[in-house]
């Protein structure tokens, strides 16, 4: 599976509300699977890891189809590096956290999203993400299939 591929599947399941609801809960998602994410690192089970990081990437997918934006176009193979699993999760939550102050001055005083900033914080998140499945030696693409198998069944 191909990430436009993924994006398009993915925003099947998206719930269109308001674009600014909308946005606030991506970002929201992309912060609530950090607790599961963090747990499934400490227990080591490489399973799960795929799945919850899988389960941030439906949030980043539909993120950018919200912002029109190309997932494909969120992705930069130098931005692909390695620290440690816990600095490396904390890279996805500190670029997540910029990310949603864009979005929570877009929501609460109307300032437009600096559409730079914004596709910074996504590649450096995806980046983050996508070398966690590197070291970890995950499929990435067979995670993001998994991700829309188990979607369809839930809706």
């Amino acid at each position: 599976m191909q990430l436009e591929e993924y994006q398009e599947l993915a925003s099947r399941t998206l719930v269109k509300l308001d674009e600014k609801l909308d946005l606030c809960h991506m970002v929201m998602g992309i912060f609530a699977e950090s607790s599961e994410l963090i747990e499934a690192i400490r227990k080591e089970d490489t399973v799960n890891i795929s799945e919850e990081l899988a389960d941030k990437m439906w949030f980043i997918a539909n993120y950018c189809t919200i912002r029109g934006y190309k997932l494909s176009d969120t992705y930069d193979n130098s931005q692909i590096y390695f620290i440690d699993l816990d600095d490396t999760v904390n890279e996805i939550d500190y670029y997540t956290s910029l990310l949603t102050d864009l979005v929570k001055k877009y929501i609460a005083y109307n300032k437009p999203i600096d559409r730079g900033l914004e596709q910074l914080y996504l590649t450096r998140i995806n980046g983050s993400i996508l070398s966690i499945f590197l070291k970890l030696n995950i499929d990435f693409f067979k995670s993001l299939e998994n991700n829309i198998n188990k979607l369809r069944i839930r809706f």
